[in-house]
C-alpha cells in the first residue's frame, strides 16, 4: 500500500508535535478499533458516548503506524509513536483540508435528500473507466465522514468523489468548502429531516451551498424538476458558476427521451451538446434513469469521452440496502432491499420500482421515517395513495407506520409490530412462490434484519 502521511506531512497539518523524532509511514486513517488495520493512522475521536483515547494502547499494539491524541496517555512508553494535538477532531479536519490541497485530481461533490450514495457509487463505477477514483466510503458525508474520506485520499488518484450530507441548517458550506469540488451535484430536494429544517425552501438553500464552494465557472448539475429551482439558479448566478439541469423537457441541458423501464434494466436516451446518445442500465427504476443523467452531466463537464462513460455506467448495479434485488431463501420470489433509509420521495420511488418487478403478489414492509418532528403524521400518511395502488399486502413497523397501518384498506393488512424483528416470523408465514417483496425504513428501524433473514445467505454475501 502506498504511504499516505508520513510525520512532516501529520505535523504541518496539525500543528500537533511528536514526543521524540521518528519516521511515520501512514497508509490508512482509523477512528475505530474494530476496524483498524495495520499501517493506519489512529484518530481518538472523543464522541457523546465514547472517548477514543481510551484505545489507542489496542490501536498501537493492532499495527497502527501512530496514533493522534489531545490528552497524555497513562501507561504508554515515552517514544510511543502519538501525536499530541489541541483538537483530535480538529486534527483530523485539519488533514482532510490539507489532503485536498495536495490532490491534483478532479473533485466531484454529491449532495441531495436522496439518492446521494446511490449516485456517488454510479459516478465511481463510471470514472473508473477513466482512471483511479477515491471516494467516500458508505455514507461517510457528516463532519466525521467527509474529512475522513479526505484524509484518505491518495495523492496519484485521478478523481475524488464526496458525499456531503446535513441534517441542520448550516452545515453544507463548511463541508463544501473543506471538499473544494471542481463539479457539484445536488440529487433532489424532499421532505427529509423536514423536523429539524421546517420547509423544503429551507432545505433547498442548504443545499444550494455546495454551490458556494465551486469555482468561478465551475458547473452544478440538478433535475430539471428539483423543488427550489430558482434557489439553485440565483445561488449559481451569484457564484457565476454554471448550473446545468436534467430532465425530459427541451428547456433542461440534458436533454432525456425515449425512457423504458423494465424489472431488470432501464433504457433511455440523452442530448447533450445537440449530441443523441443510447443509456442501457443494468438495475431498475425510473430513479435511476435521473441518477445516471446527473452522472452523465459530470461526465461531460469532465471533458473525457462520452461513448466510453456510457459503457462502463452500463456494468453500475445497486448495493445492499439500497435497491439491490436478491432472491427469497426459501421461496421463488425476490426481495427489493431497500433497507438502508427512507424518506416519503424515496418510498414513493420505491413502490414504482416494486411494480416493474412483481409478476404475482407485491409485499410492501415498511418502517418509520425519521427526522420529521411535526410533520411526521402528516408525512407518512402522504404515503396512502402511493402504497394502496402499488401493494397487495402491507406490513408496517413503528407507532408512525401503525398510524399508515390503521388506514389501509383490511384486505392490504398484513400485519403491524412494534419493531422489524417481530414482523419476521409474520411475514415468513404468507410468503408464497413468486411474491416480490420491498422492506423499506429509516436506518434506525434496523429493516435489515427482515431481508437478512429472508434472503439467501450465500447470495447476501456477494
Amino acid at each position: 500500500m502506498s504511504v499516505l502521511w508520513t510525520e512532516t506531512d501529520l505535523t504541518h497539518a496539525t500543528g500537533g508535535s511528536f514526543p521524540c523524532a521518528m519516521p511515520i509511514k501512514g497508509t490508512g486513517i482509523s477512528i475505530d478499533t474494530r476496524t483498524i488495520e495495520k499501517g493506519d493512522i489512529f484518530i481518538a475521536i472523543i464522541g457523546e458516548n465514547s472517548d477514543g483515547h481510551a484505545h489507542i494502547q489496542k490501536a498501537l499494539e493492532a499495527g497502527a503506524a501512530c496514533a493522534i491524541a489531545s490528552n497524555p496517555i497513562a501507561g504508554l512508553p515515552e517514544n510511543a509513536p502519538v501525536l499530541y494535538v489541541k483538537d483530535t477532531l480538529q486534527a483530523l479536519t485539519d488533514m482532510g483540508r490539507y489532503a485536498r490541497h495536495r490532490f491534483t485530481g478532479k473533485v466531484i461533490a454529491i449532495t441531495g435528500s436522496v439518492g446521494k450514495t446511490t449516485t456517488k457509487e454510479m459516478l465511481k463505477t463510471t470514472l473508473s473507466a477513466f482512471g483511479t477514483v477515491h471516494a467516500a466510503a458508505g455514507s461517510h458525508n457528516n463532519h466525521l465522514g467527509v474529512p475522513l474520506t479526505l484524509a484518505r485520499l491518495p495523492i496519484n488518484t485521478n478523481f475524488c468523489v464526496c458525499e456531503i450530507g446535513m441534517n441542520h441548517i448550516g452545515e453544507i458550506a463548511p463541508l463544501a468548502e473543506l471538499v473544494s469540488p471542481h463539479i457539484a451535484i445536488i440529487t433532489e430536494v424532499a421532505s427529509s429531516h423536514l423536523g429539524y429544517m421546517q420547509n423544503l425552501d429551507n432545505i433547498a438553500k442548504e443545499k444550494s451551498q455546495i454551490i458556494t464552494a465551486l469555482p468561478v465557472q465551475g458547473v452544478a448539475l440538478v433535475p430539471e424538476s428539483i423543488y427550489g429551482l430558482e434557489i439553485f439558479k440565483e445561488t449559481a448566478k451569484q457564484q457565476q458558476v454554471h448550473l446545468q439541469t436534467v430532465g425530459t423537457t427541451s428547456a433542461a441541458s440534458i436533454q432525456i427521451s425515449d425512457i423504458h423501464l423494465g424489472a431488470q434494466k432501464s433504457a433511455f436516451q440523452a442530448t447533450i451538446n445537440k449530441q443523441h446518445l443510447t443509456f442501457s442500465l443494468s438495475s431498475p427504476g425510473g430513479h435511476l434513469v435521473r441518477n445516471a443523467g446527473l452522472v452523465i452531466g459530470a461526465i461531460n463537464a469532465l471533458g473525457v469521452d462520452i461513448q466510453h462513460a456510457i459503457s462502463a455506467l452500463a456494468s453500475f448495479q445497486t448495493g445492499n440496502g439500497r435497491g439491490k434485488i436478491l432472491p427469497l431463501q426459501e421461496q421463488n420470489g425476490l426481495v427489493l432491499d431497500e433497507s438502508y433509509n427512507a424518506s416519503t420521495l424515496s418510498i414513493r420511488t420505491a413502490l414504482q420500482t416494486l411494480s416493474l418487478l412483481a409478476p404475482a403478489r407485491k409485499i410492501v414492509v415498511l418502517g418509520d421515517i425519521m427526522e420529521l418532528g411535526e410533520y411526521s403524521e402528516q408525512e407518512h400518511l402522504s404515503l396512502l395513495p402511493n402504497i394502496t395502488s402499488n401493494a397487495d399486502l402491507v406490513f408496517c413497523c413503528g407507532s408512525m407506520m401503525k398510524i399508515v397501518f390503521e388506514q389501509l384498506p383490511p384486505p392490504l393488512q398484513g400485519a403491524w409490530c412494534a419493531s422489524a424483528q417481530e414482523l419476521i416470523p409474520l411475514i415468513q408465514s404468507i410468503l408464497q412462490d413468486n411474491d416480490t417483496l420491498l422492506v423499506k425504513g429509516s436506518n434506525s428501524m434496523r429493516m435489515s434484519a427482515i431481508v437478512t433473514t429472508l434472503t439467501a445467505p450465500a447470495i447476501r454475501k456477494n
